[in-house]
């Protein structure tokens, strides 16, 4: 028997930025939670590693499988908080994508700008699309990070918001934000001084920082509001998660793992404070917000799957558009 050809289509960071939008990463995130809420996503464990210094930093697999793409991949990638060079605290992170149906693989590229892009600009906004109240004007974002930045590309497109409000423990990264987006989206953008400013004013509040001690208390939250809590109960109070109308996350197992054995907060959250997982409401299988007053908060770590999904869409993009090249395995 002769050994297949197995050829692989390569894409660089700079070649996936240049084609994709947060319109596929918004379409191919709600898609992979559908396939979750069908039964059709397999979402192994993540294998961590902690190294560095007191074991603060990760490197890690994010392996899964999506039955209804044939598409099974892993992303390699690190968390690196304790970074001890002047790089970002996520970067260069490797998606291989592969069949199915034969397990060869058939697409490696960087996943750099799909990770920051389907995180708060993509899972925050499917989020959102089922858990916001209804003509929310006002997005507020605690973290102005690649992920803050993103989720203000991202929100601005797929809602009509009058106000996005900035807030940040550094009043140069919000002031970079400001001139960075300022032109580019139609919100008006606008600092805010405190957390707790940011939290009474917020229709839908983003958190997106490194924080290890909550930043945000519940007793600051309006009514009718949503929380999108990206780093879960790190930097937002455990308490959000009992006392809100609804805890929302993002996949029951992997979030099990992650949130709710957590080692630094996990004993203040309880599994029955949990009203259902993402997919279930997209789905159909149990309503998303029923009221305008009601306040909801949706908890997600990620899964490999998400990045699975926006890289199998944006490699079928790359072949059509003629972007990336092919390397040959065997």
């Amino acid at each position: 028997m002769s050994e297949p050809k197995v050829e692989v289509l390569f894409l660089s960071k700079q070649e996936v930025e240049s084609i994709l939008t947060y319109r596929d990463v918004v379409d191919a995130v709600e898609d992979a939670f559908r396939a979750d809420g069908s039964g059709q996503m397999i979402v192994p464990s993540k294998e961590v590693m902690r190294v560095g210094p007191n074991r603060a930093n990760c490197i890690f697999a994010m392996p899964g499988c999506l039955e209804n793409l044939k598409t099974a991949g892993v992303k390699w990638t690190n968390f690196y908080p304790a970074q001890p060079e002047d790089y970002p605290t996520i970067w260069a992170h490797v998606l291989i994508l592969s069949h199915e149906d034969n397990g060869m693989p058939y697409a490696i590229m960087d996943a750099t700008a799909i990770t920051n892009m389907r995180t708060a600009g993509g899972h925050a906004v499917v989020a959102a699309r089922y858990l916001a109240r209804k003509g929310a004007k006002t997005l507020g974002i605690l973290g102005c990070g690649a992920q803050g930045r993103s989720a203000i590309r991202s929100f601005d497109e797929n809602f009509q918001l009058e106000r996005i409000l900035l807030c940040d423990a550094s009043p140069q990264a919000v002031e970079e934000c400001v001139a960075r987006l300022g032109d580019k989206v139609r919100a008006r953008l606008e600092a805010v001084p405190t957390p707790q400013a940011l939290a009474e004013q917020s229709d839908i509040l983003l958190t997106a920082t490194t924080c290890r001690t909550p930043l945000i208390r519940e007793e600051w939250l309006r009514e009718g509001c949503l929380v999108d809590a990206m780093f879960a109960f790190n930097d937002i109070e455990p308490a959000i998660s009992r006392k809100f109308d609804k805890w929302v996350v993002g996949n029951r197992d992997s979030d099990r793992i992650e949130i709710l054995e957590h080692p630094n907060f996990g004993h203040l959250l309880r599994p029955e404070d949990v009203y259902g997982a993402l997919g279930e409401i997209i789905c159909g299988r149990i309503p998303g917000r029923e009221s305008d007053r009601e306040r909801i908060v949706f908890s997600h770590m990620g899964m490999g799957t998400l990045d699975i999904a926006v890289g199998a869409r944006l490699a079928e993009k790359a072949r059509r558009l003629g972007v990336g090249q092919t390397l040959r395995l065997t």
